[in-house]
């Protein structure tokens, strides 16, 4: 099975590299990717940068050149859920955009307008719209079985525990209390980042099976900024015993 790995900084793939063997840099374009193997799977990983652009970029980059078979998403997160803990996991199984807004003309916070026309009948515009972009469902389940049959390392004396739901992406980094509950209060999504839903979206358009798993590395309220930096490696450890666990699980094609 060829697995494509994505993640915004290179600090959040430090724990999938260290669980691939023979890995080799490879160049495309701008780009580096690295090729190698876990548990029979070949396995290419790439640093996106931070922002839905350079997500949808790369997700496309690697369906392109590699022709993977599924997606992986993983890093860090701003817990919006007031129950979510420094960590704690979030396995996705749905993604809004939550900074697409077209309100103004009747549809829900993030909501997005595909396959717009004008009638000729009637002069008006028509669309088809969507609001939620979903997560694979054998994926998902597979990775939330693997994270609770596991002992997941502690992070300041809290054991990190996993949830399912919601994430929530834009081009935002969320570091005010009051944005923060503003997003709880219209989506409640679980979490923030600024990838995820992004790639989801990408990976609906062609067809691939996508898994995304997020560790929360901060609250997303003023706190944000301070320990961001201070947790993040310590935040996204878990999930490499995940995605270690999860290979031997899925099926070698």
């Amino acid at each position: 099975m060829k697995i494509g790995i994505i993640g915004a900084m290179d600090e959040e793939l430090i724990p999938i590299r260290a669980i691939i063997q023979n890995l080799e840099r490879l160049e495309k374009g701008k780009r580096t990717f690295w090729h190698g193997r876990a548990h029979g799977h070949e396995i290419y990983l790439t640093r996106c940068d931070p922002g839905k652009v350079n997500a949808v970029i790369a997700t496309q980059q690697m369906i392109d050149h590699f022709s993977v078979d599924a997606i992986f998403n993983m890093g860090s997160s701003g817990a919006l859920a007031p129950e979510l803990e420094l960590g704690d996991l979030v396995v996705a199984t749905e993604f809004i955009q939550h900074d697409f807004d077209v309100t103004d003309w009747g549809l829900k916070p993030g909501e997005m307008m595909f396959d717009i026309l004008m009638s000729d009948e009637t002069g008006q515009m028509q669309f088809r719209s969507q609001q939620i972009f979903n997560a694979h469902p054998e994926l998902t389940q597979k990775a939330v079985k693997v994270a609770q049959s596991i002992e997941l390392e502690k992070l300041n004396g809290h054991s990190p525990k996993t949830y399912t739901g919601r994430i929530l992406s834009g081009d935002q980094f969320i570091g005010k209390l009051e944005k923060a509950q503003h997003l709880w209060n219209t989506h409640q999504g679980l979490c923030t980042d600024m990838e995820a839903a992004a790639i989801a979206h990408t990976c609906e358009v062609n067809g691939i099976p996508f898994l995304c798993i997020r560790a929360m590395s901060d609250k997303a309220d003023h706190s944000a900024v301070l320990s961001f930096t201070d947790f993040l490696v310590s935040a996204t450890a878990n999930y490499g015993k995940i995605f270690d666990q999860l290979f031997q699980q899925l099926d070698v094609q």
